[in-house]
């Protein structure tokens, strides 16, 4: 049974307010080639440039390596693509709809990707460390909410909360499904959403107005749903209240809300695979949205994860430990992520002036370099540079302070063109 995290107060709490780490990479669902529509292709968007990256990963590639997630061990289970039907460009024969993946979620504290294809309703995941796929044909969500899988009606919106639950809202039912994201993955029916009163016609239940989109999660511990026809719904976990807030304005006439992920600044931004012109800022306040950075290869997007969540709460305090504060973490940049040209930027905020030490690390935590850095003054930066004998993958920045303390660790994703 997936439970809410309870917190017992033990020691003094100051209402001092600090700056939450953000994480700055954003996952994305492609198709593989422009004017396609096999959303097979991981790739990771920066929420700046609105750059996509080369593909990491096809996620349909039949010589993908799958491991068993109880066992950790490669296996021989048979577990179909992800692709129902072959799909190549520009071909109108085929169907626009249920083809390749279209929900996934990030889960920071694992460093993996949760998916599902939209031919079945496994939950997979990749271990980003090492681009394994794990997978077990008995963890699927029909199996859980206890209805019959169809192609029509997909899993197609995932989101991870920040204490490590995994949820979905089915299409067929509307009910909200949890999954733990630990090495023993589990699943909990936690029944079918409510409707809050004031919703009327807006009715969270209504099927044909609420297909497709995705979910995000905020820092109070609700689920926001934005539906395809833009909807936006929030629910409450422990009660399954959903209460229909908005529909996003001002965007164009032809775009449906695919992917939806909150960026570093801890804006809401919304993707589309029919729309590929761009994607948009969403003002949670207002629900109003405004153009991003173009997407500059023209792709659409099923859809996005990031580790962030939407910052509602108006405090974050600092707990103070049997009278002495928390080790304090700052506020430090890396950019530009992923990285091109084989340097990388750390500016380093809010931290005590004093010497620091750089690491990068590669994905089996071997260290790759080493740079220390005499912080003068707020806002210094450090120009990192990356041996060019540096295989693409996803490394790891490590901040330590004098005493040899981490202050902060940051995923960078090294790219080779």
């Amino acid at each position: 049974m997936c439970k809410m995290l309870k917190y017992v107060l033990l020691f003094a709490v100051l209402p001092v307010y600090v700056t939450g780490q953000s994480d700055q990479m954003t996952y994305a669902i492609t198709s593989a080639d422009k004017g396609s529509n096999d959303w097979i292709a991981l790739r990771t968007l920066n929420m700046k440039t609105g750059k996509l990256s080369q593909m990491l990963l096809n996620m349909n590639d039949k010589g993908l390596l799958q491991y068993d997630i109880a066992s950790q061990k490669l296996t021989d289970k048979v577990i179909r693509p992800v692709l129902a039907l072959p799909v190549v460009a520009n071909n109108t024969a085929v169907p626009k709809v249920n083809t390749g993946v279209a929900a996934i979620a990030y889960d920071q504290r694992t460093n993996r990707l949760f998916y599902v294809a939209m031919s079945d309703d496994i939950l997979r995941y990749i271990d980003l460390s090492t681009m394994n796929v794990y997978a077990d044909p008995d963890l699927s969500f029909s199996k859980a909410g206890k209805y019959t899988f169809r192609s029509y009606n997909p899993v197609s919106r995932l989101v991870i909360t920040p204490d490590g639950y995994g949820y979905t809202i089915t299409t067929d039912g509307n009910r909200l499904i949890c999954f733990t994201t630990n090495n023993k993955p589990s699943f909990t029916d936690m029944g079918e959403l409510k409707d809050d009163p004031a919703n009327k016609e807006m009715s969270i239940l209504n099927t044909c107005g609420n297909l497709g989109g995705d979910m995000v999660a905020d820092d109070a511990g609700n689920l926001y749903l934005i539906t395809a026809s833009n909807r936006v719904y929030k629910i409450e976990i422990k009660t399954r209240l959903a209460t229909y807030l908005a529909t996003i304005s001002k965007l164009p006439a032809t775009f449906t809300t695919n992917g939806a992920a909150i960026n570093e600044n801890g804006n809401l931004v919304v993707s589309s695979s029919i729309y590929t012109e761009g994607s948009f800022i969403v003002d949670h306040k207002n629900w109003q949205a405004s153009p991003a950075p173009a997407i500059q290869h023209l792709y659409g997007i099923a859809d996005l994860a990031s580790g962030n969540v939407l910052p509602v709460k108006k405090t974050s305090p600092s707990v103070l430990v049997l009278g002495k504060p928390l080790l304090k973490k700052g506020n430090i940049k890396v950019y530009p992520n992923p990285v091109l040209f084989d340097e990388v930027n750390i500016q380093f905020n809010d931290l005590p002036m004093g010497k620091y030490l750089i690491e990068l690390a590669d994905p089996l935590g071997r260290k790759v370099i080493q740079q220390k850095v005499k912080l003068i003054r707020q806002g210094q930066t450090a120009l990192l540079q990356i041996p060019t004998i540096t295989a693409q993958a996803f490394y790891y920045i490590r901040i330590l302070n004098e005493k040899n303390a981490l202050v902060s660790t940051h995923k960078l994703a090294v790219e080779r063109w």
